[in-house]
């Protein structure tokens, strides 16, 4: 069975990007694939520090969980992130996972080289290829291969809901269909 660990870097619970990561998880039991959501806003990730100790040590002296969740990088068979777009951008929280697990990874020997990854970005107005493009030159660098499905990108309205964005919210499931046609995975029945 086939595991992606799905990466919500809101700073809100229950929000946008959570959503659309539950879609792709129902979409992706379909296929037998098996998911994992971790919210970054639960463990209050410390910024990188540069002192690059974790080439010495092969891990990051910080102690907020960034250890163990690479270790799960790691073992998953692909990993999707999921940010909404602040100031066009990934969230903080997003952009300090990239910084330290690109890292960490790297000092484990490029441990997420050929993993399968997607990225998913939710919005109000404007700036999902901005984020897009945060989360997919980290995916080259970690040496990942991107799966897309067009832009995984869902709108929101001025009361920050997605459930009007038909499209948008379809997005998700083509994607666990493009993971499982990858992996030549059949629907379950």
């Amino acid at each position: 069975m086939k595991k992606v660990l799905l990466i919500n870097g809101s700073p809100r619970p229950m929000n946008n990007s959570q959503k659309m990561l539950n879609i792709f998880a129902e979409a992706a039991k379909k296929f037998g694939i098996e998911t994992e959501i971790i919210n970054l806003e639960k463990m209050n990730l410390g910024m990188c520090k540069g002192c690059l100790a974790c080439f010495k040590t092969n891990k990051c002296f910080q102690k907020d969980g960034l250890n163990e969740l690479v270790a799960k990088m790691e073992e998953a068979d692909g990993i999707v992130v999921a940010s909404p777009v602040y100031y066009g951008s990934v969230t903080a929280q997003m952009k300090t996972f990239m910084d330290r697990s690109g890292l960490l990874g790297e000092a484990h020997g490029r441990s997420f080289r050929s993993k399968l990854a997607g990225s998913i970005t939710v919005a109000r107005r404007w700036g999902h290829l901005g984020a897009q493009t945060d989360m997919m030159l980290w995916m080259d660098r970690t040496e990942m291969v991107h799966v897309g499905c067009g832009w995984c990108s869902a709108t929101s309205t001025n009361d920050n809901d997605i459930s009007s964005d038909e499209e948008g919210l379809q997005y998700p499931v083509r994607l666990a269909e493009n993971f499982a046609r990858i992996w030549n995975l059949e629907e379950m029945k």
